[in-house]
């Protein structure tokens, strides 16, 4: 029988934190393009923040303090996996290739996350937890070979994710010196633009998640204090993104008196 008096889960959770983390989704094309031709770490931020949201998830589902939140380990690793792969970007190999064997890491720790909560926390809502499928669902025994398909694909999609990252992490730097070369590049333009047409790219897809989270939360009666770390380190991550996009923006061309200059200055 539904109830509802709160039920207060780990922080981290808060709508606040869960704005932030559907806003970092948005901006993951951001940080797809920023990334290319970049030579400093400016993805740091944004791994950083997503990375930090995962082990407080991680560290709820080895405490059993997730409650009803144990059936969204699987949704997460989707939508965070976006998170990684943009975040490899960069423009030089050595860069590219140290984020993509941290992202390799994290997801797998992610999935190991999703057995965890699968394993360990799912049979304590039986009767309990309520989720929407094609209709408002108490979780039973029942439902658990659902959720034992997706924690299956999302062992299969991890592996895909991981070759993703090999692949763009290989991928940018070649991109990086094609557009370094070429001013006048399609690429540079739409990775100018990118934090203006990036929030409808970025989070169209993963709208049913969002909206099947929102859902989950809402009938679980959950409750959860905002983590003042994720947001200090949201903030930290959108200043690293805009700040190319703005200055590239502003400065435009450079005229043809001032090309010798700027080509010095660039190498520093």
């Amino acid at each position: 029988m539904t109830t509802s008096v709160p039920v207060i889960v780990i922080s981290g959770f808060s709508l606040t934190n869960r704005l932030l983390l559907y806003a970092s989704i948005a901006t993951a094309p951001v940080a797809l393009m920023d990334g290319i031709g970049s030579h400093i770490p400016i993805n740091a931020g944004f791994l950083g923040f997503t990375i930090y949201q995962q082990y407080l998830f991680y560290l709820a589902t080895k405490q059993r303090q997730l409650h009803a939140l144990c059936m969204l380990p699987q949704c997460l690793n989707s939508m965070y996996a976006v998170s990684y792969l943009a975040g490899v970007s960069a423009g030089n190999r050595w860069l590219s290739g140290a984020l993509c064997v941290g992202t390799a890491a994290v997801l797998i720790i992610n999935n190991v996350t999703a057995w965890t909560a699968y394993l360990m926390d799912l049979p304590e809502g039986y009767g309990v937890y309520h989720f929407f499928f094609f209709g408002w669902r108490t979780l039973s025994s029942k439902w658990r070979p659902l959720f034992l398909l997706w924690s299956v694909g999302d062992s299969i999609v991890t592996l895909g994710y991981i070759t993703q990252s090999v692949y763009i992490a290989t991928w940018t730097p070649t991109v990086s010196e094609e557009v370094d070369g070429d001013e006048d590049s399609n690429l540079k333009w739409w990775k100018d633009t990118s934090l203006i047409w990036s929030s409808a790219v970025g989070m169209l897809p993963f709208f049913p998640f969002v909206l099947w989270i929102e859902l989950i939360v809402y009938k679980n009666h959950i409750v959860s204090e905002t983590d003042t770390i994720s947001v200090y380190l949201f903030i930290v991550q959108i200043a690293l993104l805009i700040t190319p996009c703005i200055y590239s923006l502003l400065r435009g061309k450079p005229s043809s008196k001032d090309d010798k200059l700027w080509e010095e200055l660039t190498k520093l």
